[in-house]
């Protein structure tokens, strides 16, 4: 029994660390070409998950226009018939994780254990490119990380996380 209460804090405290990092993923159609695409425009639609930060989001769309002119894209107004559509979305929910520590005890009985919860705020960015033509999303970049008080650190994780999802753009 004792042993098991050790396995379970030794599985709480690598729960705790895998949950902290970022991590990012990306999806796309493998049916479509992405060569022929040229152009860009960010969507201009009601978007109820935009970005409420006008700050960050103003960074958000610098990251990724960066990221996208990299790969050989022009950005250019909606009006002006676009390839795809570029739409950027974000969130920020608290979550909860478990520290756990214990001492001796497994073998001479007795011993010490505590379990303390940590509450912190997770980030999550979502950016969905459509073809304009065909009207359907093409691909997707997710990204949720740890969000910190200061927000330079955040800009820097966001910067990363953007750099990460794009290298994953055919």
């Amino acid at each position: 029994m004792k042993t098991r209460i050790a396995c379970y804090t030794a599985l709480i405290c690598l729960f705790s660390t895998i949950v902290l990092g970022q991590k990012v993923s990306t999806d796309y159609n493998h049916e479509v070409d992405f060569a022929k695409f040229k152009t860009y425009a960010w969507g201009q639609g009601p978007n109820p998950n935009a970005i409420q930060d006008s700050i960050m989001m103003q960074n958000t769309q610098q990251a990724i226009n960066s990221q996208l002119a990299m790969k050989g894209l022009q950005m250019v107004q909606e009006s002006q018939n676009p390839d795809l559509i570029v739409v950027a979305s974000g969130g920020m929910k608290q979550q909860t994780a478990y520290n756990a520590w214990g001492t001796g005890g497994w073998r001479w009985g007795g011993g010490m254990a505590e379990i303390t919860p940590e509450t912190f705020d997770t980030g999550t960015l979502v950016v969905d490119i459509y073809d304009a033509n065909g009207k359907r999303m093409i691909w997707r970049g997710i990204s949720q990380g740890t969000l910190s008080t200061k927000s330079s650190k955040n800009e820097k994780e966001m910067n990363k996380a953007i750099e990460k999802m794009f290298k994953h753009f055919p």
